[in-house]
């Protein structure tokens, strides 16, 4: 049987689930893995690391920000700045997995900043919700 390609929308749809799984994943093991070692979570944080660089690969390349900028090109200045965020938390993310080198136990600052980059992703996300609501959502108005 030959294997047919996955449409884009279906790609993309798989990668944004692999991503929330991991950042549920990721939630859970900065709340309940005091005094464990880092190497789970350095595991978890690389799963991650995959996910969303394919998640953000999507968006920025044939994906929903090239379908705004052609619907709404006075919008390019927010699509950049969410390409810029994309930037920044890739990079974040590689600082928390550097800080997994140790082995150490996990203190509770690291954890929090677990949490307070899961959050940027969080309003990162909302953020291009709201872009994409904004550019095709069309006010029809009131007919009299």
């Amino acid at each position: 049987m030959e294997n047919k390609p996955l449409s884009v929308v279906e790609a993309l749809r798989q990668a944004h689930f692999a991503l929330l799984k991991d950042l549920a994943g990721l939630e859970d093991a900065a709340r309940f893995s005091v005094g464990t070692d880092s190497t789970e979570m350095r595991s978890r944080l690389e799963r991650t690391r995959a996910h969303i660089t394919e998640h953000f690969r999507f968006e920025e390349q044939n994906g929903y920000m090239d379908a705004v900028l052609a619907r709404e090109p006075n919008l390019a200045r927010t699509v950049e700045s969410l390409r810029e965020e994309h930037r920044q938390l890739a990079q974040e993310l590689e600082g928390l997995i550097e800080r997994t080198m140790t082995g150490r136990p996990m203190e509770d600052a690291f954890r929090d900043q677990v949490r307070s980059w899961l959050e940027s992703v969080r309003r990162h996300e909302a953020r291009e919700n709201t872009l994409v609501q904004d550019a095709f959502n069309v006010d029809f108005g009131a007919q009299d």
